[in-house]
């Protein structure tokens, strides 16, 4: 059965009619019962899928390294925040490039289906110094609580769903999160201690994070970003940025709807 789905996950026509049919429900529970664990290569860093999309998503990450690159990260990592961090893949990925260096840094997703995996993963691995959060970021209001939406996937949910999605259809659900401060989190955990890479990938969230979030943004030296075409444009995250003293430094990739690039602090 495990070789079946993880077969099945490498096509993403025959994951579409599996999603249409909901045999994912049948694929979901029984990874959560066997769920897919594994070592990262020439590490002794440990991963786990329980959901369809996770054994998806760990596919493309450490099996086909079709996602992120080290090409325009930092060299020496020390610390890093990982904002819409679903199961903890990246901080899996940035931990197997640090070769046992110890990293510091946040998780933190709004989901509340992907933390406990999160923060199995820092348990299993035994990240004294990563810490992971439950909550919205970027939140302008001062309410303490937010609306998100859950997606039937959940490396679609977001705090601000497609137009298409606000009818709620079955692929998605609305629950109320917490709202989290990142900044205050960091100088609870870390002090004045900069902050060597922030990862921004939070569905459509990500310009409300930076106008939000300034105080943070100060600290920080790169900016990893996928941004979302149907909420925000390259050109306006660009533009402020540059407001703050970053350029841009690298297009990762980039297509219909989405796409990542680098910015690096302009030390000129």
């Amino acid at each position: 059965m495990r070789k079946l789905i993880l077969k099945l996950a490498s096509f993403p026509t025959i994951r579409n009619v599996v999603i249409m049919l909901r045999l994912h429900v049948l694929a979901n529970w029984w990874l959560r019962r066997f769920p897919v664990v594994k070592t990262l290569p020439g590490t002794d860093i440990r991963y786990r899928a329980r959901r369809l999309d996770s054994l998806c998503l760990s596919v493309m990450m450490f099996d086909r390294s079709a996602l992120y690159s080290t090409s325009g990260l930092p060299v020496n990592i020390r610390t890093f925040a990982d904002l819409g961090c679903n199961v903890g893949y990246f901080t899996c990925w940035l931990c197997q490039q640090a070769k046992g260096k110890e990293l510091r840094g946040l998780m933190v997703d709004a989901n509340p289906e992907v933390i406990d995996d999160a923060r199995w993963h820092v348990e299993t691995n035994g990240w004294r110094e990563i810490h992971v959060l439950q909550g919205f970021v970027g939140n302008s209001s001062p309410e303490r609580e937010a609306e998100f939406f859950v997606n039937a996937s959940t490396v679609f949910s977001t705090a601000v769903p497609p137009e298409q999605a606000k009818g709620l259809n079955s692929s998605w659900k609305r629950v109320t999160v917490p709202c989290v401060c990142i900044e205050q989190n960091w100088q609870k955990k870390f002090g004045d201690t900069p902050c060597d890479l922030l990862k921004l990938d939070i569905e459509g969230s990500e310009l409300d994070f930076l106008r939000n979030e300034t105080g943070f943004l100060r600290r920080v030296q790169t900016i990893l970003i996928e941004w979302h075409k149907w909420r925000v444009s390259l050109s306006e995250i660009e533009q402020f940025l540059i407001q703050h003293g970053f350029v841009i430094s690298k297009i990762l990739h980039e297509e219909q709807g989405l796409g990542t690039a680098i910015f690096v602090r302009n030390c000129e």
